[in-house]
């Protein structure tokens, strides 16, 4: 699907959960930020595309690097090393602390085909908070707005007052924060300067829905799912000590389990709470793994 924004900049819809809204932004100088679209990406003529933006590593927003032959690919410095990192890329970095076997025993499980895993995506120019990109009629600020990873990206174009926030996403399912560079604090920091903005349009990596006028409201709300997840793990704390397994358990992150890799991103999300609570004097944990709280 295709939503126009106004101005030569549309929405394509991503077609389903292992795939990616993208921004385009139509011109002299085409650019397209993130390529995980899709069939929403199919009028798009690949050799026309001038440039690529990605938010950041993830396989969902860059797997259609490759179909853009003529681009220049952009991502923040900290995402271009990583970008071919098998591991990072499908945010299963660290697997042996919490779970059995290793993460490729599960691909199958991916909502992303694994065929793609394996791509080579070169990052060709690196981009820095504050850059300022000419898409030709209008330009694209970029926002480093950390928390997802540590070199998530937010684009905002300001005369068109049109905000892409990436994998600040709006899902139902909540913010996520569980690669190893991710940061909760970052994430609330970075949900602040884009409430901050008080963009007319608000648009997402993964949300559906084109957001006039509502940017601080749903963004704040968005922002409170954190806080709520942290007063939850703290009184499941309050009953007895609990190791993360246990606590994992309880579905505080997530509703639902639908793969072994949302069980293993529930855990790293809690350790980040525990951590969190931690430094604040509110939880402990044991020699043995027992968080408990203080």
């Amino acid at each position: 699907m295709i939503v126009a924004l106004g101005n030569g900049v549309s929405l394509r819809v991503n077609t389903g959960f292992g795939s990616s809204n993208c921004l385009f932004i139509e011109g002299e100088r085409p650019v397209l930020v993130e390529t995980g679209g899709g069939k929403a990406l199919a009028d798009i003529e690949p050799e026309s595309v001038a440039l690529i933006v990605n938010t950041h590593r993830h396989i969902d927003h860059v797997k259609g690097n490759g179909r853009f032959p003529r681009a220049t690919v952009c991502a923040h410095a900290r995402e271009k090393g990583v970008m071919d990192d098998v591991a990072l890329s499908v945010a299963s970095s660290g697997w042996d602390r919490f779970m059995d076997g290793c993460y490729e025993d599960y691909l199958a499980d991916l909502p992303v085909q694994p065929q793609g895993l394996h791509d080579c995506r070169p990052v060709h120019e690196t981009l820095s908070d504050g850059d300022v990109i000419d898409c030709g009629h209008t330009r694209m600020e970029v926002l480093h707005t950390p928390g997802h990873t540590s070199g998530h990206c937010s684009l905002f174009l300001p005369e068109e007052e049109i905000l892409f926030s990436g994998d600040i996403c709006l899902t139902a399912v909540g913010p996520c924060y569980a690669d190893p560079d991710a940061d909760i604090d970052d994430f609330l920091t970075s949900l602040d300067r884009l409430i901050a903005i008080k963009p007319k349009t608000l648009v997402t990596s993964h949300s559906r829905k084109v957001y006039n006028g509502s940017s601080v409201s749903v963004l704040s709300e968005f922002k409170s799912r954190i806080f709520q997840r942290e007063e939850r793990v703290l009184a499941a704390l309050q009953d007895h000590p609990m190791t993360i397994h246990a606590l994992a358990k309880m579905k505080i992150i997530y509703a639902h389990h639908p793969s072994i890799f949302v069980l293993f991103w529930e855990k790293c999300m809690l350790e980040k709470h525990l951590m969190r609570l931690k430094r604040a004097g509110y939880a402990m944990v044991s020699d043995e793994g027992l968080w408990s709280a203080v």
